[in-house]
């Protein structure tokens, strides 16, 4: 990885772990080869280092005991926010602590049922879904997968919908080859673009009514959806979020949602339901984004060939190379 792209990445917020993994208060994470530990509840939620400062044991494997993290090798504990150490059971009463005994902390949020971090402070604001996902929604977020890929592939991936005719045959049935032209808007280091998605043999005076209309979203660098409009009145959404597991790029944490609004809910949508369709689609992709060469998608456009059903892909690594140098420059 460039030194330049590994560096801004620190500084970017990228999902370490679900609310629903903290069982016992505690689950693992890691960003760009950096074990993380988290601790707390959705209300008061810790990232820290994943190894403690004592004899290096990984902390993942510790409990929440009276509101702070105890490491399961000597039971120091260690405090909920700050990190600090607030107990060595090995000390007589009143012997005090090491000064040293405390746990390296970093930036933490909780957002659409995923825990947040970033290792540095953060460039940017965490990312967010578009604005009209609110309260009335019901969001659930599925069970994460680590991929061998770059991040940025995974993100492509997502968004191609050139591919659901050949990878996506089962869960999405005969949908149509071809792309039409799309334009693609940009706020900022926010892209969105919309297009439909029909099915074949669909009599052409129907072929608008029956379709149903996508409307992408993805705020840089790497945080996608997908909102999903039905012809007969609803909205579903899937959104991605791909976290760079290994410090050289080549190994991904594949974060994801799916969600209802309130009219499709009434309708009888099931958000459980949504969530198995979900899944399905992600596992059909996972034998495709594993076995591309190079792991990464370059950033250099013209190291491959592209058609215009690649516009966003396009936009994207112009736009990717664009946030580089102003990481770069504000250093």
């Amino acid at each position: 990885m460039d030194p330049v792209e590994y560096e801004m990445l620190r500084h970017m917020w990228f999902p370490v772990a679900r609310v629903a993994d903290l069982k016992n208060g505690v689950a693992s994470g890691s960003i760009l080869g950096e074990e993380l530990v988290v601790y707390g509840d959705e209300g008061s939620v810790t990232v820290a280092q994943g190894f403690c400062p004592h004899r290096g044991v990984a902390l993942r494997l510790g409990q929440l005991r009276d509101g702070a993290l105890e490491c399961p090798y000597h039971g120091w504990l260690f405090e909920t926010g700050s990190g600090r150490c607030t107990r060595i059971p090995s000390l007589p009463p009143g012997r005090g602590r090491p000064h040293t005994a405390a746990l390296r902390t970093h930036p933490a949020e909780v957002a659409y049922g995923l825990v947040w971090s970033c290792l540095g402070d953060p460039f940017l604001p965490l990312p967010r879904l578009p604005e009209y996902v609110d309260d009335s929604w019901r969001l659930g977020a599925g069970e994460p997968y680590t991929l061998n890929c770059g991040m940025r592939l995974l993100t492509e991936n997502f968004r191609d919908k050139a591919h659901f005719p050949f990878v996506h045959a089962d869960s999405m049935g005969h949908v149509d080859k071809v792309v039409e032209p799309y334009r693609i808007s940009r706020d900022g280091w926010r892209l969105g673009w919309s297009s439909s998605l029909g099915s074949e043999g669909v009599p052409e005076d129907l072929a608008e009514e029956l379709s149903h209309r996508l409307d992408y979203h993805i705020t840089m660098p790497v945080f996608a959806s997908i909102c999903v409009s039905s012809p007969s009145g609803g909205r579903r959404l899937v959104a991605q979020v791909a976290t760079p597991v290994s410090a050289d790029g080549k190994a991904v944490r594949q974060f994801w949602l799916a969600g209802t609004d309130a009219e499709s809910t009434a309708q009888g949508a099931v958000l459980a339901d949504v969530l198995g369709f979900e899944r399905q689609v992600f596992e059909e992709d996972h034998p495709i984004v594993e076995n591309q060469w190079p792991v990464e998608a370059p950033l250099d456009v013209h190291s491959q060939v592209h058609t215009p059903a690649d516009r966003f892909s396009i936009t994207y690594r112009k736009v990717y190379g664009e946030l580089l140098m102003s990481f770069k420059e504000s250093r």
